[in-house]
């Protein structure tokens, strides 16, 4: 009788310490960020500019522990270049805007650990996943707001894998009535990412050259590291 009253008891605390708190805490978590990209090693040297862009994220909280699993999804900006042209030399009176654009977009899963409680709450982090480099040119009116045709130029793509680091600092948060868990929040997020980037081909700024009706490139190869700093919102619910 003693062992079924305890074994009860025992029950009884375990379905209390699964079904109170898990009820409150957060299991969900999306965010965006704005991108600073800085190109490392010999892919600084190609490029020698920095990258602007954002980033888009969305993560699961392993329930009873400081453990995240998600996506990221992030694009780049590291060169444009516009320029007048006639639509045709038959119609050399219509003028359209010639836009060449080198981007380089990312996408990662990525491990997290962070505590779950607390204004300031830094966090590490471990990514793997793809850089995509391309080349676009794009023609429009002057009408910025109108349709646009588009062609890619060049592209390529690398593995990429690397770790993240940074701090959430509270910013709005709600809690259930007697529980210490958040249930929705808003944080201001503030990070780094380090990114070992695979061998990739790609062009920049200035590498497609037109002469006589003939587009030519200059093609570049190198390791594609990169330094990520970001600065963004996220919410949790």
């Amino acid at each position: 009788m003693r062992m079924k009253c305890a074994a009860l008891a025992a029950l009884a605390v375990l379905g209390l310490g699964f079904s109170g708190p898990v009820c409150a805490e957060e299991r969900f978590e999306t965010g965006f960020r704005f991108l600073l990209g800085f190109p490392s090693g010999e892919f600084r040297r190609n490029l020698d500019r920095t990258g602007l862009g954002a980033d888009f994220s969305f993560a699961y909280h392993i329930p009873r522990t400081i453990v995240s699993a998600g996506l990221s999804f992030g694009f780049l900006i590291y060169g444009s270049e516009s320029r007048d042209e006639p639509l045709s030399s038959t119609i050399p009176d219509l003028i359209v805007k010639v836009t060449t654009t080198n981007s380089l977009l990312l996408g990662h899963i990525f491990i997290r650990v962070q505590p779950r409680t607390g204004f300031l709450r830094p966090y590490l982090e471990g990514l793997a996943g793809f850089h995509y480099l391309t080349t676009d040119t794009s023609i429009r009116g002057h009408d910025e707001w109108g349709d646009a045709l588009s062609s890619n130029n060049f592209n390529d793509t690398a593995f990429s894998a690397g770790l993240g680091g940074g701090t959430k600092l509270t910013l709005l948060q709600v809690r259930q009535r007697d529980r210490t868990d958040r249930a929705f929040s808003i944080d201001l997020d503030l990070g780094v990412r380090w990114l070992r980037g695979g061998k990739a081909e790609y062009l920049k700024k200035g590498s497609v050259h037109r002469e006589n009706g003939v587009v030519t490139y200059d093609v570049y190869k190198s390791r594609t590291d990169l330094w990520l700093a970001g600065l963004g919102l996220s919410f949790s619910f």
